[in-house]
């Protein structure tokens, strides 16, 4: 069974985990750029001894893989060390079972 790996990053870690993919032999995945919000405030920064909260959207990148059930395993721990900052909002990582593929160039 292929499964499809879901994973909304950072868009600074992209390159990063771009390049952990392609050292483990993952070939082909689809990216786009993604906004999300959030609803909890994130301090950014002070000006004069006030607090600056960020509530504004948030910008992502997400990233789809099928890979086989197997492999899968694999990819997440791949993303997961790649992507990973220490801080909140590092992203997340779905993973769902795909029963049908269709080749449409046969």
């Amino acid at each position: 069974m292929m499964q499809e790996i879901s994973a909304i990053i950072r868009a600074s870690k992209f390159d990063d985990v771009q390049d952990a993919l392609h050292a483990i032999g993952v070939e082909f995945f689809i990216f786009y750029d993604v906004k999300g919000v959030t609803f909890t405030k994130e301090q950014k920064g002070s000006y004069r001894g006030t607090t600056i909260y960020d509530s504004s959207s948030i910008s992502r990148r997400k990233i789809e893989i099928i890979v086989p059930e197997i492999d899968a395993s694999e990819v997440v721990d791949c993303i997961k060390k790649a992507a990973h900052t220490g801080v909140a909002g590092d992203g997340k990582i779905f993973v769902k079972d795909i029963r049908t593929s269709i080749r449409i160039s046969i």
